[in-house]
């Protein structure tokens, strides 16, 4: 998978832009704030729906212009080419077209085609808050799994709405049956129980492979853990499970996904100490799927918080409480990790999810580096350009060229980027 052409009109500091990609390595340099990231923006956009870095889609907008256009012919070894776009409108709003054809959702942009991005803002998924990496696993898992979106924007009305009425409950006290919140409850289980089940599933195909990747990235000194802590406990998992192994992983993400995405995940997690432990593992023996089974855990866990929801006035469990942490020889990156380790860790997941993806759709996603070589000492640098090269389309930023070596250079194709033009190098 590769993009063919990219051109943007209107798009962050581009008035225009028609670029033409080399097969392999792309090496955009220039001094900063000239548009290098815009590009790589450009071309995730297209991937995933949503900005890297804007607060608002309307920021991606040219200042004094209406719209923002992103388009880009995709080239794909199985499913055959696609031209997708994306326009940005004021007021936050975006169209999409696949080959010229209007589509009434943006989401059916996602699938289409697949990009991993890495670069600084992605330190924060080891060293930020738990809500960065709810939204790293949120992102990721978007890529290959439309149907996450759906529960997930469903999940996060029925939750707002949920708050304002625990809100409301907490001025105004009345019975549950009186206020509905019980119908409340039904749909947060009904559209959160999925969530958890992804990312579970998700997280335990990423880890060993993560792992794998930052003992290479280390020279084999460090080993890296990643945990799925999820702010309910689930059904425990079948033995069967637990032993699959990481090359049988990738091949089980090509079988599930999107129909059964979740079918061999359907018994899993760790049960609880309490009541509704014995209550998920019954469910489990009784022939129920994953997502059932967690709903039944999802259902038991909000009636034990019931009468601490109602003097807060908020919903205290959800997939909106989850986190992840990562432990590097034991030792918990974000608490005692240098920045280097921490910056390690986040590039170790992004070569894990490029792997993940590649096994499920077939062929090579696109790789995004954003100043990446700036952040790491000369043997990750190494071990990165080794990683990609040859392998993938990738898109690389930098202020200069001297971190390659004349070999690598020979072979990339290099840009210029200056005060939003982008110049083939030879042509300056």
């Amino acid at each position: 998978m590769r993009v063919g052409q990219l051109t943007l009109s209107s798009f962050r500091n581009y008035p225009e832009l028609r670029l033409t990609p080399g097969l392999g390595l792309n090496i955009l340099y220039g001094a900063n704030a000239q548009g290098k990231s815009n590009v790589l923006e450009a071309i995730s956009l297209l991937a995933t729906t949503r900005s890297l870095r804007a607060g608002r889609e309307s920021e991606l907008i040219r200042r004094d212009t209406e719209m923002a256009h992103v388009q880009a012919e995709i080239v794909r070894e199985r499913e055959g080419d696609v031209d997708l776009q994306v326009s940005v409108l004021q007021g936050d709003k975006k169209l999409v077209r696949v080959n010229g054809m209007k589509r009434g959702r943006v989401l059916d942009l996602l699938g289409q085609f697949n990009a991993v991005f890495f670069g600084a803002l992605d330190l924060a998924i080891v060293s930020g808050e738990p809500s960065d990496r709810r939204h790293y696993m949120n992102v990721e898992i978007s890529q290959i799994s439309p149907r996450y979106v759906y529960d997930l924007g469903h999940y996060k009305r029925v939750l707002a709405q949920r708050n304002r009425l625990l809100r409301d409950l907490r001025e105004r006290p009345r019975s549950r049956e009186e206020a509905g919140l019980d119908a409340w409850n039904e749909q947060l289980v009904t559209f959160g129980a999925p969530l958890f089940d992804k990312r579970r599933f998700y997280i335990e195909r990423l880890a060993p492979l993560a792992d794998q990747i930052h003992r290479d990235l280390t020279d084999g000194k460090e080993g890296l853990e990643v945990r799925y802590l999820p702010s309910i406990s689930l059904p425990p998992p079948p033995l069967a499970a637990v032993a699959r192994s990481a090359d049988a992983a990738g091949a089980a993400v090509r079988e599930t996904m999107e129909d059964r995405y979740l079918a061999d995940a359907a018994r899993q997690t760790r049960g609880p100490e309490s009541a509704s432990r014995a209550l998920s593992e019954n469910a489990t023996a009784s022939g129920l799927s994953a997502t059932q089974s967690i709903q039944t855990a999802f259902q038991y866990a909000l009636l034990a918080v019931a009468a601490e929801e109602a003097r807060r006035g908020t919903t205290l469990l959800g997939p909106q409480r989850d986190d992840l942490c990562f432990f590097i020889n034991g030792v918990d990156a974000k608490v005692y990790g240098s920045q280097g380790q921490q910056r390690t860790v986040a590039l170790a997941l992004k070569l894990a999810e490029f792997r993940l993806i590649e096994d499920y759709i077939g062929e090579a996603p696109v790789m995004l580096l954003d100043d990446a070589m700036s952040d790491l000492d000369d043997m990750r640098r190494g071990h990165l350009l080794c990683w990609v090269r040859r392998r993938c389309q990738t898109f690389l930023t930098c202020t200069n060229l001297r971190y390659f070596s004349d070999d690598i250079l020979n072979e990339a194709a290099i840009f210029h980027v200056v005060a939003g033009t982008v110049i083939p190098d030879g042509e300056n």
